[in-house]
């Protein structure tokens, strides 16, 4: 065969899906090892749909060969096709819980009681390439799309990033780095940036403070014979301020949530066959938990007087861990009288990371008017005359935009490293305890970001601006 893959974004897509934000390019690269010298006009072609080969239609790329290629003088060819801004047009947000769509992912759980776990939104998605040749046989005979030696491959892919420094000169980069996300072992990794760190009398851990009244959730890759990520169960544990572990009602130190269907996700060796499957999430903070009603014994309700409480997956038989440990510490009681702020942002995996901003939270309302002269009073018949309401300068309308000015308490280093993803996030919501239906999208409006620690800095405290998305409405 002439045609071949001399390049592919990943090696094995059996294992991982393809990151479209590490590199500057998602590069395929198409080769023909044979003469072009008989050949007119001659271009390599990428075609790009989603799925399969029947698939919808999201490109079809013409190329010249590389002029800078050593195949040049032997009259072969070979082009560069980057698939990125492509393959990132279709990819989006999971937003909403998929159970109940005009409600937020974050309370997952609570918006459907009977499902804890929600599949995704076009989030991670299969596309299917082909390449082949467009040329002529004869100079005066216009070119077309030569079939005979096309080629094809199929990939996962999902929108996320990772830290380019450590892929320099590893060619299977994406291989070998997000395979620690597959859930497949006890120290895989959910779809969090959560760093490990110390967690009061616990020791370093990867640790959540958390309000009982908040709403967390949780992205984790799904699909035994797809990913190798085999989580069927999500346990949760209850402990005591000195670390004793709270049994259930029922006498369990253990509480399972299964992944099925039935649940919101998806049985990652039996149901798991489209790509709303194959990343999915779990309401795993204490107001999901206590909604949820698939187990009502991983109630935090059903724990008197939690300290804290961990989450990680099991397998099958839910008895050989499948994930590193998540601890989620009470902070009730701590803010002070401060209204809590809790912001959600897409961090660098695509899914969503959580933190309270306890201390002092300012607002302000920035109004702009529209406004116009005009004369004052007016002219009845053949008189002249103007009331005590009449005005001269009106405002056609308004615009009202709420600012507001965010603090943390004391925090870590760790905790800083997070909150790098918070500012550089382009999807940013206030997460509201009271209300079950929706959140507050935000933008944060600094625009830079100075990165404390405890050497240079003792102790570490953030403030952070942030913007309403969405305007007031005025009655203008």
């Amino acid at each position: 065969m002439a045609l071949s893959f001399e390049q592919e974004p990943i090696s094995d897509s059996t294992t991982s899906p393809v990151i479209t934000n590490w590199t500057p390019i998602v590069p395929y690269v198409l080769y023909r090892n044979v003469s072009i010298a008989s050949l007119f006009y001659y271009k390599l072609v990428l075609e790009i749909r989603l799925t399969d080969s029947s698939g919808t239609l999201l490109g079809k790329i013409k190329q010249r060969r590389n002029g800078f290629s050593d195949d040049i003088a032997a009259n072969k060819a070979r082009a560069i096709f980057d698939l990125k801004d492509i393959v990132n047009s279709q990819l989006e947000d999971t937003n909403a819980d998929q159970n109940a769509t005009t409600k937020t992912i974050h309370k997952v759980g609570t918006n459907s009681a009977t499902t804890p776990f929600s599949q995704n939104n076009n989030q991670f998605l299969t596309i299917y390439v082909k390449g082949y040749e467009n040329y002529s046989s004869a100079a005066n005979i216009s070119p077309s799309d030569v079939l005979d030696d096309a080629i094809n491959d199929t990939k996962f892919y999902i929108a996320a990033s990772l830290d380019l420094n450590i892929a320099r000169g590893t060619a299977d980069f994406q291989d070998t780095a997000f395979s620690s996300y597959s859930l497949s072992g006890s120290a895989a990794l959910f779809l969090s940036d959560i760093q490990d760190s110390s967690a009061d009398n616990i020791g370093t851990v990867k640790r959540n403070y958390i309000q009982s009244t908040d709403y967390h959730t949780i992205g984790m890759l799904n699909g035994v014979s797809d990913l190798a990520s085999d989580a069927y169960y999500i346990g949760i544990q209850y402990y005591d301020s000195s670390n004793n572990v709270i049994n259930s009602p029922g006498g369990t130190a253990i509480e399972y949530i299964a992944n099925t269907n039935a649940n919101g996700g998806a049985n990652p060796d039996t149901e798991v066959n489209t790509n709303p499957e194959r990343l999915i999430y779990f309401g795993c903070g204490p107001a999901n938990l206590e909604s949820q009603s698939r187990n009502t014994e991983a109630r935090p309700s059903e724990f008197d007087n939690w300290a804290y409480y961990t989450i990680r997956a099991y397998d099958s038989n839910a008895t050989t861990t499948k994930s590193a440990l998540y601890y989620f510490i009470n902070q009730d009681g701590s803010c002070k009288g401060f209204k809590v702020r809790r912001l959600a942002w897409r961090n660098s995996l695509g899914c969503f990371d959580y933190f309270n901003f306890k201390k002092k939270s300012t607002q302000t309302i920035n109004v702009t008017r529209n406004n116009y002269n005009t004369l004052l009073g007016n002219f009845s018949s053949d008189m002249y005359s103007y009331n005590n309401f009449s005005r001269g300068k009106n405002t056609r309308n308004t615009t009202a935009i709420v600012r507001e000015v965010i603090n943390t308490d004391w925090i870590t280093e760790q905790d800083a490293v997070l909150l790098e993803g918070l500012i550089m996030s382009t999807n940013i919501q206030i997460v509201e305890n009271s209300d079950t239906t929706y959140t507050v999208p935000v933008l944060v409006t600094d625009t830079s970001f100075i990165k404390k620690t405890v050497a240079n800095d003792k102790m570490i405290k953030y403030t952070i601006n942030i913007e309403y998305a969405n305007p007031i409405n005025t009655n203008s």
